[in-house]
Order: structure tokens, then sequence, then C-alpha cells
């Protein structure tokens, strides 16, 4: 099992909470064990947890047209999931998937905003970076997006993929 100490030295979500800080969230949060197969989140269900790996892997795995489910990447111990439903209300985006028994430490969202509200310190360092985790997680998508319509090789794609753009990051509204 992962130690408070690992959790904020190691785990990106973590970096800059003090311990005391770090007790404060932990307080608000539960703990639970999955057996390896077993669905932590479905896609298109919707659940506000933060959810932290203490012990073992997940895949993360997003459904296809055609009905099979495509691996998007593998989580092991330190790895956080959960985030963009949990700070926005909406569907999973993807499913979380246990590829061995896993321990997981999950803050409910009413917990964590009550935190929030109270002006917490700990929790404000955790929002600060997790918007750091889904920048960098969007970098590296926009990359590798920008590289399959460039490998796609035709006018139509990349016209296509450049008006995506444009309206990704100009009609956003929240």
């Amino acid at each position: 099992m992962v130690s408070t100490e690992q959790l904020i030295n190691d785990c990106v979500l973590f970096q800059s909470v003090t311990p005391e800080e770090m007790d404060e969230l932990l307080d608000q949060a539960e703990t639970e064990d999955f057996p390896e197969g077993v669905r932590i989140l479905d896609e298109g269900n919707s659940t506000r947890y933060l959810w932290i790996i203490q012990r073992g892997t997940c895949e993360v795995r997003k459904q296809l047209s055609n009905g099979d489910e495509q691996t998007l990447t593998e989580l092991g111990p330190l790895s956080i999931f959960g985030e963009m439903s949990f700070f926005k209300p909406a569907p999973h985006s993807a499913s979380v998937v246990a590829t061995s028994d896993v321990s997981i430490v999950r803050i409910p969202w009413k917990n964590f905003d009550q935190l929030l509200k109270a002006g917490v310190s700990g929790a404000q360092k955790v929002v600060y970076n997790t918007v750091r985790i889904m920048s960098d997680r969007l970098r590296t998508m926009d990359k590798w997006s920008a590289e399959m319509v460039e490998s796609c090789g035709t006018k139509n794609k990349n016209a296509e993929w450049h008006e995506f753009r444009s309206k990704l990051y100009s009609d956003w509204q929240f």
C-alpha cells in the first residue's frame, strides 16, 4: 500500500501538499479494493470521484463505433483518473478496468467541494495540480491527433482537422 509520504512525494496530484493538508484530504477520502477484471468506471455513466491508484494496475478503455474497446493507456500506482467528471458533472468519457487486483483512494466531490468552500489550501493545491495534469494530457492528445491527421495525408482531412481545432479553442462555452 502507498504511504501518505509517497502520495505527497510521488503523486503529481499532491505536489506541494503538506502532511497536515494531506491528512485533511484523506479524512474526506474513501478506500476500496477491486479484483482483477472489474470495471471500476463505465463509459457513459457518471460518478463524481477523484480516484488515486494505491496498488495495482488499470486500463483506460474507449468504446469504438463498432462496439469494440480500444485501450488508451495503462495506469499504475499513484496514477489518477476520473478528473474530468469530478470537476464537471458529465458522463465518463472512457471506462477504467482493473488489470490486476487494485486498491484505490477516492475523494467524493461533495466532500472535496466542502473543503474548497472552506478555503482549505490542500484542496486548492489539488485543483491546481489537476489543471496541470489535464493540460499535459491535452497537449499530448493534441500532438497525437495532429500526427494522426498528417499521416492520413489528404487535404480534406487536414482541412477538417484545422477547422475542428479552431472551433475547439474558440467556441468553448462553460
